[in-house]
């Protein structure tokens, strides 16, 4: 904590979602300048936290968690609201119905916050591949790789949702297009 702490300040961060935290209850925790909401997991894995400056914690008026892989925070903001979703999918070890599970909750949710003004923001770990090849309006060209499946639920949730896989839009060192690399380095 006293790392991500020291690197969230230095880089001027005031929110932050962070995915596979290693806690088991679900909470709130204050440290220095920040608020730290995060979910509740039975084993300590999945846990996702989502990191705010006490210059925005003000206007938290909201805060849910779904489960160990989904927590939102609603900000009141003007011209508009900002939802905040810090999400954590599962990894290609678990089966589609899982997956397809957390998806409809996050249909769920962007539906109860359509009902008024707000600007959605969805940050996390899909474990899923966009690739790099642009598509509408939704994925840009600096993606990494060849779609996979998991990539294409991505994709469709963004496009029935005017969502925008952002990343994809912005030119960066490839060592910076991945989270994950295999043993050997064969695939990322």
């Amino acid at each position: 904590m006293k790392n991500l702490k020291k690197e969230i300040q230095r880089n001027e961060v005031s929110i932050l979602g962070v995915s596979e935290v290693g806690w088991k209850r679900q909470g709130e925790i204050r440290s220095g300048d920040y608020t730290v909401y995060y979910s509740r997991g039975e084993r300590a894995e999945k846990v996702v936290t989502i990191v705010v400056h006490k210059s925005v914690v003000r206007s938290v008026v909201k805060k849910v968690v779904y489960n160990d892989r989904i927590i939102v925070i609603k900000l009141q903001a003007e011209p508009i609201n900002i939802l905040m979703m810090q999400v954590y999918m599962p990894t290609s070890e678990h089966e589609d119905d899982e997956v397809e599970r957390l998806y409809g909750i996050i249909k769920e949710i962007l539906e109860e916050d359509r009902e008024g003004d707000t600007n959605t923001i969805i940050m996390g770990d899909w474990n899923s591949v966009v690739g790099n090849e642009p598509y509408r309006n939704t994925v840009g060209p600096h993606g990494l790789g060849r779609k996979n499946h998991r990539g294409q639920m991505l994709i469709n949730l963004c496009v029935r949702n005017g969502l925008i896989v952002t990343n994809t839009w912005f030119r960066k060192p490839k060592r910076r297009l991945f989270t994950w690399k295999a043993p050997g380095d064969r695939s990322r």
